[in-house]
């Protein structure tokens, strides 16, 4: 089913990506049990086959904020872990974004969170770090995508759907 989905998928994505032609995108996942890291790779993957975007796939736990300096578009796939809270790895570069506040006014940038429903901090952990985009001015383009691993055991099916609108928007 994914291969399927992935290759029908990836031919409309070609042809809506021609907006991230020559622009660098940078692709960060804030995960605690590997999940969110699995769909950011997929994106980075997806993004690589995108005609002349250069994406780049941030180490978990680095200082974000330089790369996010230099980058023109981001996707963040950000779980939630605990109450809503931020992965650990994360929430180091979360904090250091936080305390050196860069101006990201340049910067365009789409989310992935992923949470459980049965929580009533779903997603908490992305929606944390959504505001702190937008409070650096960064701005968002289309909605947010919420998986939720208590309805949809795989997160990559949904982040693919997602992403191929996403695309529209940027």
């Amino acid at each position: 089913m994914v291969a399927n989905l992935t290759g029908l998928i990836g031919e409309r994505e070609s042809a809506l990506g021609q907006g991230l032609a020559g622009l660098k995108v940078a692709v960060v996942a804030g995960t605690q049990s590997g999940n969110a890291l699995m769909v950011a790779e997929l994106v980075a993957k997806r993004l690589c086959g995108v005609a002349g975007a250069r994406v780049e796939l941030l180490p978990e736990g680095c200082e974000i904020d330089r790369a996010l300096s230099e980058a023109d578009v981001l996707v963040a796939c950000v779980a939630s872990h605990g109450e809503g809270d931020l992965p650990d790895e994360f929430l180091v570069a979360y904090c250091g974004l936080e305390a050196r506040a860069p101006d990201l006014s340049h910067l365009r940038y789409g989310l992935i969170g992923l949470g459980d429903r049965t929580y009533s901090t779903f997603c908490g952990g992305a929606w944390k770090f959504d505001r702190l985009l937008q409070r650096l001015c960064a701005r968002r383009a289309g909605e947010v995508c919420e998986i939720d691993a208590s309805s949809q055991p795989f997160p990559d099916e949904e982040a693919l759907l997602w992403l191929s609108g996403w695309l529209e928007e940027v």
